[in-house]
């Protein structure tokens, strides 16, 4: 298993991957700290929530977590405010995400295998058959970039989208790239890692952290809320 990690990182790191492969995450061995979860919506800085977090009374996260984004808010360029599309979400709801996009797909491709459908699946929502991932740890948050009036910036892709540009250093326009530039720096400033698949995904703490951070252990395991 350490050389096949090893090996991981080394074909990550020399280009040959977009990402580090689901074992090397899993590997990272859970240590919670009992930290708890805070509302995003009590910040005193600004924040604008879409997708489903429109609705929500609370959006919660990692009390670290939402500190460190309530610093790179403050870092934004003038008229420059986070849109926040997901952040702690229950292992439940996790399941229904699965559930929602597997049919999705397996109505789209009806003569592709289970196996097809569940490798297309998982492109877009972590499968709960695996475990629980960093939205269900509160140390992870979808995030992106818009105006003062909550209206997103050229990301090159939508949140959530099966276009390939989705994954962070893609050939994109360069307006878009821009933007992506900015997010990742500023939340990079404050601590929080990239998922590289996923330009809008960033983390703190949970096992996903650990592994592009080169952690064997992280201090965030499955919380079922507060």
């Amino acid at each position: 298993m350490r050389f096949n990690i090893l090996k991981a990182y080394l074909k990550y790191k020399l280009g040959f991957t977009w990402g580090l492969p689901a074992f090397v995450i899993r590997n990272v061995q859970e240590i919670d700290n009992g930290e708890p979860l805070v509302d995003l919506r009590k910040l005193k800085t600004k924040l604008f929530f879409g997708g489903r977090l429109e609705k929500e009374k609370e959006v919660l996260l990692r009390k670290s977590v939402a500190e460190k984004i309530e610093n790179a808010a403050k870092s934004l360029p003038p008229d420059t405010y986070f849109l926040i599309y997901d952040a702690f979400r229950p292992l439940s709801y996790q399941q229904q995400e699965w559930d929602k996009k597997y049919k999705y797909f397996k109505n789209l491709y009806p003569n592709e295998t289970d196996e097809q459908i569940t490798k297309r699946t998982r492109k877009l929502v972590a499968d709960p058959r695996n475990g629980h991932g960093g939205h269900q740890t509160g140390g992870a948050v979808d995030i992106s970039l818009c105006d003062k009036n909550g209206i997103e910036f050229d990301m090159g892709t939508q949140y959530i989208s099966t276009d390939q540009k989705i994954k962070t250093k893609s050939k994109i326009h360069p307006d878009a790239k821009s933007n992506r530039d900015l997010l990742c720096k500023v939340m990079k400033q404050n601590g929080l890692i990239n998922y590289p698949n996923e330009w809008w995904h960033f983390c703190y703490g949970d096992r996903m952290w650990a592994a592009y951070s080169g952690k064997k252990t992280c201090f965030y395991g499955l919380t079922n809320g507060r």
